[in-house]
């Protein structure tokens, strides 16, 4: 395709998009298009809110027709040379490369212009022919109808552009609001298992502080017997070496003091204290086993699944 002309590019610059025609007192609306003044009037007829733009189907709430006096001044150089480069076209170009006549009228039949003695040839005798001006007024017709009916499908895609868009926003919208509760959630569950992990922790160093405390008391206890114990029998050893006249003064208290009872048998921890530790120990498993038993309950009720 060949590239346009600068004078083809300022003439469809200064058409409007409705009538395709260069414009007519433009003015221009809310979203910045411009449009001429009768087109944009009709189109909006009836309309008291929601003003749609035709082009680019931005709305506005209230009807803003500013004249747009730089566009008119466009325009009204298009025309000129508009007029003029159609002056060159039928003055030069457009005529017929057999005939060298003006290309005037066009044949229906096969879709192409013609001059006149094209017109009274054998090839064209027979066939539908219409001046140019009628025929390209009828074809802009049927260019209009195609128009309107891209124009209502670019506005059925662009109301399904927008509807797709709305539901990727809700979509996203509800995703980041259950990422959230999922956040908070476990957030709360940690916070939780914290607090019950420093409860059980400080009740396991209370447990041990009493009960190691229990144990040093018999230890203690034991020792001191132990040295008691150390001290009588060296008593002894050396009452059993005197002479026998000397063990034999005070023999009923030496017995006396051999014959003494121990505490050693009988020192142990309070019942209460051992099966207190007991039973929190015994804790732990079903803790464990609880928390195995949540997890297997959500792992099945929210499989990860790996690709």
């Amino acid at each position: 395709m060949a590239a346009r002309t600068p004078v083809e590019i300022l003439r469809d610059e200064a058409r409007c998009s409705i009538c395709l025609e260069i414009f007519q007192e433009p003015v221009s609306i809310h979203c910045g298009h411009s449009f001429c003044r009768s087109c944009i009037t009709e189109t909006w007829e009836g309309l008291t809110t929601n003003f749609s733009c035709p082009q680019c189907r931005e709305t506005g709430a209230q009807k803003t027709l500013r004249p747009n006096r730089e566009l008119a001044n466009i325009a009204k150089a298009a025309k000129s040379l508009n007029l003029q480069w159609d002056r060159e076209v039928e003055e030069g170009e457009n005529l017929c490369e057999e005939h060298q006549e003006p290309l005037k009228l066009f044949c229906q039949d096969d879709k192409r212009l013609i001059c006149v003695v094209c017109d009274r040839s054998k090839v064209h005798r027979y066939h539908s022919v219409v001046p140019v001006g009628e025929a390209a007024q009828e074809y802009k017709k049927h260019i209009q109808t195609q128009l309107h009916r891209l124009k209502s499908e670019h506005e059925e895609l662009q109301s399904s552009v927008k509807e797709r868009q709305d539901r990727i926003k809700d979509h996203t919208e509800k995703t980041e609001g259950a990422k959230q509760e999922i956040v908070t959630t476990y957030r709360k569950l940690h916070e939780f298992l914290e607090k019950q992990e420093s409860s059980l922790l400080a009740q396991l160093e209370q447990l041990d502080t009493e009960i190691r405390k229990a144990h040093e008391e018999i230890l203690q206890r034991l020792l001191e017997e132990a040295t008691s114990l150390g001290t009588l029998i060296g008593e002894m050893e050396r009452t059993y070496q005197q002479p026998d006249w000397e063990l034999l003064k005070d023999i009923g208290t030496t017995l006396s003091r051999g014959q003494r009872e121990t505490l050693s048998h009988s020192l142990n921890i309070s019942p209460e204290l051992e099966k207190k530790f007991s039973d929190f120990t015994e804790k732990n498993p079903s803790i464990k086993e609880l928390l195995e038993k949540l997890q297997d309950f959500l792992e099945f009720e929210l499989p990860l699944t790996s690709k």
